[in-house]
C-alpha cells in the first residue's frame, strides 16, 4: 500500500469508529451540501395529559392524525420554521433542539413534532431506514408510511424499527417524520443504510480501510439535499456514480466525469450515459487492446492496482481504473470495439448497437446475484460461476466459436488442465457429457471471452480444433463497464 493510501486508511479508521456516523466516507473534497428541513412543533394533550380528545399514546395512524389535528383544541401549533442542520434528525435533549432555535412546550412534556424534507439517494437499490423515538412515531416516504411505532417507549437502539424500500439514484423523494412525547425522556433518531452498506458482509478479508462504515447506520448528508448539485463537472461536484448523473440531471451524454469513488474520493471516470445500452449509466473499469496484458493469470484481475489510470477514454490501449478496485457494482457490460455489431450477419450480441456504437456487446446484470461487490473482490473470490448454457447466451452470437459439449457461460471458468481458463466467457469441448457440469472438461479445444489463458489473450476467441461454429478466432479489443 502506498503512503497516500496508508494515510487515508489511518484517517478513515479514526473517523469511522463509532456505531453511527453523520457522514459516510464518500464525501471526498465535496462542498457542504445544501440541506433544508421544515418543522412544526405542537403542544398536545392540552399540555396537561388530557385524554379527552385522543389517547395519551397513539395506538394507530388514526390516533396519530388526531393528535396532530389543530381542529382539536388540545393540540396547538407552538413553533414552525426551517433549519439546515441535520441535528434535527438526531437529538435526545432539549438543549440540542434549543441550539436550533426550537423550544419545546410544556417543559418538554406533552408535545409532538413533524419534520419534512427531501431525500435524493446516491445509489439505486434497497435502502434501509431506522426511526427510533420516545414515544410514538411514523416515517413516511412519498406519501407511504414505511415505519410506524405506536407505543410509549424510551428511544430504542438503532435498527429496532426499520424498513427497506427500493429507491432510484438521483430521484427526489419527499419524507415526513412525526413523533409525539408524553412524559419522561424524549428523543428522535433517523438513520439509514445505502444498498452498498446493506449488502456488505458482517466480516470479510479486505485491504480496504476498516469496514465500520459498512456495519453502521449513517446519515449521508449528500442524500438530504433539496436540489442536487453533484453533476460530475469538478472534483468538488463529484457524482456518486454514472446512473446518478442520468437520474438527477437528465444527462445522457457520454464523457469523462468526476465520480466520488469509495475510499479514494473524486476520480475522473469515462461514463456511458446514453440509454442505448440497457438504460446506460455505465462506468469504465478496464480496457484492453489486442494483446496479453490482461490474460487470465494477470494480477490486474485480483489485486488492487491500476494501469494507465489517466487513459480514461475509448481510445485503443490498455488501462485499469480504480472503478474496478473500489466501486461496488451490480451490473457488468463489455463492448468489443473491433468486432462490429453485424459481424457475420450477427445482431450485436446482448444488445444490438448497430445504430449507435456499432460494437459487439456483452451484458450481465446482477453478476454477483444482485449483491454489490467490487469487481476485483468478485474475480478474486468467485469460482467457476456458471450462469447458463453458453449456446443460449446472446452475447455469443456469431462472434465467438463453440463446441457441442460443456457449453459453460459465466465467470472464472477453469478446465482440468487450466489451458481454457477465462475470467468472463465460455468453456467448450466436444468429447461428450453434454451441458456443464456433466460435460467432459479434460481437453477443451475452443475458448473465448475476456481474460483468457489460451493465447494469453486479454480478450478474444481461440480455436485449437473441432469447433462446431467459428467466430472471429483471434484476439480482440474490449472495454469493460460496471454500474
Amino acid at each position: 500500500m502506498d503512503m497516500k493510501r496508508l494515510l487515508f486508511f489511518c484517517l478513515a479508521c479514526l473517523h469511522f469508529s463509532g456505531n453511527a456516523q453523520m457522514l459516510a466516507p464518500l464525501q471526498g473534497t465535496q462542498r457542504q451540501p445544501k440541506l433544508q428541513f421544515d418543522y412544526w412543533v405542537y403542544s398536545t394533550h392540552a399540555g396537561t395529559g388530557s385524554t379527552m380528545q385522543y389517547p395519551l399514546t397513539p395506538a394507530n395512524k388514526t390516533d396519530m392524525d388526531n393528535l396532530f389535528n389543530t381542529s382539536n383544541s388540545n393540540t396547538t401549533l407552538t413553533k414552525s420554521g426551517r433549519t439546515n442542520s441535520a441535528k434535527i434528525l438526531d437529538w435526545t435533549s432539549s438543549a440540542e433542539l434549543s441550539g436550533l432555535g426550537i423550544t419545546l412546550p410544556n417543559s418538554a412534556t406533552y408535545f409532538a413534532m413533524k419534520i419534512q424534507g427531501t431525500f435524493i439517494p446516491l445509489e439505486s437499490g434497497t435502502y434501509y431506514f431506522t426511526l427510533e423515538t420516545d414515544d410514538a412515531s411514523e416515517f413516511t416516504l412519498n406519501g407511504s408510511t414505511i415505519i410506524s411505532s405506536y407505543a410509549a417507549q424510551a428511544v430504542p437502539a438503532l435498527g429496532t424499527h426499520m424498513a427497506g424500500v427500493s429507491l432510484t439514484a438521483g430521484q427526489k423523494y419527499t419524507y415526513e417524520i412525526r413523533m409525539q412525547q408524553g412524559t419522561g425522556g424524549y428523543g428522535l433518531r433517523l438513520y439509514w443504510k445505502s444498498p452498498t452498506q446493506a449488502a456488505a458482509p458482517s466480516a470479510y478479508q479486505s485491504s480496504l480501510p476498516a469496514n465500520t462504515y459498512y456495519q453502521s447506520w449513517t446519515q449521508n448528508l449528500q442524500e438530504l439535499v433539496s436540489t442536487p448539485d453533484l453533476d460530475g463537472s469538478s472534483a468538488a461536484k463529484a457524482a456518486p456514480n454514472a446512473k446518478y448523473l442520468q437520474s438527477a440531471f437528465g444527462n445522457y451524454t457520454d464523457n469523462v466525469y468526476w465520480i466520488n469513488l469509495p475510499f479514494v474520493g473524486p476520480t475522473q471516470v469515462y461514463c456511458l450515459l446514453s440509454n442505448t445500452i440497457d438504460g446506460g449509466g455505465w462506468m469504465m473499469m478496464m480496457k484492453a487492446t489486442r494483446g496479453t496484458t490482461f490474460y487470465y493469470g494477470s494480477n490486474y484481475w485480483t489485486a488492487i492496482n491500476t494501469l494507465n489510470p489517466t487513459a480514461y477514454n475509448r481510445n485503443d490501449g490498455d488501462a485499469k481504473f480504480d472503478v474496478m478496485n473500489y466501486f461496488y457494482a451490480k451490473d457488468m457490460m463489455a463492448l468489443f470495439p473491433d468486432i462490429g455489431s453485424t459481424y457475420n450477419s450477427g445482431t450485436g450480441g446482448s444488445v444490438n448497437l448497430s445504430s449507435s456504437y456499432n460494437n459487439w456487446c456483452w451484458l450481465q446484470n446482477n453478476f454477483n446475484n444482485g449483491i454489490r461487490i467490487t469487481p476485483v473482490g468478485f474475480f478474486a473470490s468467485s469460482t467457476k460461476l456458471y450462469f447458463k448454457d453458453a449456446s443460449t447466451f446472446t452475447g455469443k452470437g456469431t462472434a465467438f466459436s463453440s463446441q457441442t459439449d460443456v457449453r459453460f457461460y459465466g465467470y472464472n471458468y477453469a478446465n482440468a488442465g487450466g489451458g481454457a481458463n477465462v475470467r468472463w466467457g465460455f468453456g467448450w469441448n466436444e468429447n461428450g457429457g453434454g451441458l456443464y457440469p456433466t460435460g467432459d472438461e479434460q481437453s477443451n479445444d475452443v475458448s473465448g471471452g475476456i481474460g483468457m489463458a489460451w493465447g494469453n489473450y486479454s480478450a478474444g476467441d481461440y480455436i485449437s480444433c473441432c469447433q462446431n461454429t467459428t467466430g472471429v478466432n483471434r484476439s480482440a479489443r474490449v472495454e469493460i463497464y460496471v454500474r
